[in-house]
């Protein structure tokens, strides 16, 4: 009964030390995580500047010299069936 009542005692002394922890460290830790985002997403809309070229333009257009492999997707050739529409007959 003892070793019952120390396991239960560590998982709720766990519990609130991260709880507690949590408090603490989350509002430091957001304000943090949104100026990364931020600067991520301004240095990524910068391609899209006065240059003209944007990030899918340089991925769509192939170098020169480059060879491009056009992956074909299998057609199935296999007839499974037709479609037939059925209608309900009121009687």
């Amino acid at each position: 009964m003892f070793e019952f009542l120390k396991t239960l005692l560590i998982i709720l002394w766990i519990y609130y030390a991260i709880k507690l922890l949590m408090r603490w460290l989350f509002p430091r830790i957001l304000p943090w995580m949104m100026k990364q985002i931020f600067k991520k997403a301004i240095g990524s809309n910068q391609s899209f500047g006065p240059q003209g070229s944007s990030v899918f333009e340089s991925f769509s257009k192939p170098e020169s010299g480059a060879k491009t492999n056009k992956r074909s997707t299998p057609k199935s050739k296999k007839v499974v069936g037709e479609y037939i529409d059925f209608e309900e007959i009121d009687e």
